[in-house]
């Protein structure tokens, strides 16, 4: 049998050296050989594992390319209304109008850099600044810091302001009332603890429950895409896939009490 296997093997490799044809050697029967089988199934793994990462990688460049399409035109008209709202006198709209050309230019900017927890929160604030224009005084954010040393964190770009619009979103935007979003940063010797919590309508335990499980898994427990939280998956995913499955979300909630996002991340100061 192993004289048959051999002579099978050469042929394929005489075949893949003369047309360059890979299947002629990985899509050929070799059950017989356990050892022959095993090795060409792993590499067939890990092409097709190869070939996902350059597909995302493409993927990636694609929307990073997308997003850079002359944004210089959306800063200079957003700059233009700014410019005619101050000759009228009316502040308000400028300001709107600066913190949205300044999200944007956040934004639209390189996401794979990291910043710092400052830089996280000044984009925030400018997210609130254009929801206000929305709600007025119906929404207010607040800051609890303990440690002043933790606003130059460095976390990966894009974390911070996510959770705060998820908190907008689908905590407050149908809340009866005045709605508040609390952000909260410590942490441990090791580990940054970074909270966004809101006192809107809460889920139920049910939500929370498949929400937690689909973080730890990577994908919905439940099969339903529909749900709400397209953000807090993003953030999770990005958390684990940059700093392994020890890190992520956690969601903690009650229905008409609020809700409570939590990510961890390994501490990393300037210079780190």
């Amino acid at each position: 049998m192993w004289l048959t296997t051999q002579w099978k093997l050469r042929r394929a490799l005489r075949r893949y050296r003369r047309d360059g044809d890979v299947n002629a050697v990985l899509g050929a029967d070799w059950s017989r050989s356990r050892e022959i089988f095993a090795f060409f199934r792993e590499i067939v793994d890990r092409l097709h594992g190869e070939e996902i990462t350059r597909l995302r990688q493409k993927q990636a460049e694609y929307l990073a390319l997308q997003n850079q399409i002359n944004p210089h035109f959306l800063y200079n008209a957003l700059e233009a209304i700014r410019s005619d709202a101050l000759l009228a006198d009316c502040a308000d709209i400028a300001e709107t109008t600066e913190a949205l050309a300044t999200f944007f230019r956040y934004t639209i900017s390189n996401v794979q850099e990291y910043v710092t927890f400052s830089d996280e929160l000044d984009n925030a604030e400018n997210y609130f600044t254009i929801q206000r224009c929305r709600f007025g005084d119906k929404l207010e954010m607040e800051l609890e810091m303990e440690n002043e040393n933790l606003l130059e964190a460095r976390m990966p770009k894009l974390i911070l302001q996510p959770l705060v619009e998820n908190a907008v979103v689908h905590g407050l935007e149908g809340k009866i009332g005045h709605g508040i979003v609390y952000i909260s940063i410590e942490n441990s010797a090791n580990t940054l603890f970074l909270r966004v919590k809101d006192n809107g309508v809460g889920m139920p335990e049910e939500q929370v429950m498949l929400l937690n499980e689909e973080f730890v898994h990577g994908s919905p427990v439940s099969g339903d895409k529909k749900r709400g939280g397209i953000a807090l998956r993003n953030v999770n995913s990005r958390i684990r896939l940059m700093f392994g499955e020890d890190y992520g979300l956690r969601v903690f909630s009650a229905t008409d009490i609020g809700t409570e996002c939590c990510v961890t991340m390994p501490l990393l100061m300037q210079g780190d």
